[in-house]
């Protein structure tokens, strides 16, 4: 029983971890998504004005504004959850979690130009660095998981390349696959 407990316990923690770092991967990557599409609709200036705005602001004025992607997001979330407890499920998770996904963008983009006047308020540099230590700590949880999976991945890349064959493009892999199985296939 007490294995079990074990077990479970750690299930649990793994989950959270493997969710915290999942979120710390959106906050890295979806930033430099939303910048890039930035770019491409000629919204840079929008940015420009947007960080000449945060520049006079105090620290904890400049919090506020950190803290409005997740008030906008809030009212989303309640209508995702209306859709869900109504059976609109695919709709439900979609608006949840487009409207994360934009959040975690917009304020890491947020955060990138706000931390140097966020972290004159001690509460939340300790906050901050609290954040980076529970980070280390789903890392290092994590890390024998991922290790076995991308030991799983180049395994079965080998055996592929085995099969079909190297510095190929797909189809022609996949060609050459198909041959040798009529091959065989002729051959019996």
């Amino acid at each position: 029983m007490e294995q079990i407990k074990l077990r479970l316990a750690h299930a649990f923690w793994f989950t959270l971890a493997v969710i915290f770092l999942l979120e710390t991967w959106l906050w890295d990557h979806v930033k430099e998504g939303l910048r890039a599409l930035a770019r491409n609709l000629d919204l840079e200036r929008i940015e420009a004005r947007l960080i000449d705005f945060l520049a006079p602001l105090s620290p904890r004025a400049t919090l506020a504004v950190f803290a409005v992607p997740a008030m906008v997001i809030f009212p989303l979330k309640l209508a995702a959850v209306s859709m869900l407890a109504h059976g609109e499920v695919l709709a439900g998770i979609v608006v949840i979690l487009t409207a994360n996904v934009l959040a975690l963008g917009v304020t890491g983009f947020l955060f990138d130009h706000c931390r140097d006047k966020l972290m004159q308020m001690a509460w939340f540099a300790k906050f901050h660095d609290i954040v980076l230590r529970v980070r280390a700590w789903a890392d290092a949880l994590v890390a024998p998981a991922r290790q076995r999976l991308n030991e799983a991945r180049q395994y079965i890349g080998e055996r592929v390349v085995a099969v079909v064959g190297e510095g190929q493009s797909i189809f022609l892999r996949k060609l050459a696959h198909v041959r040798a199985l009529t091959k065989r296939h002729g051959a019996a």
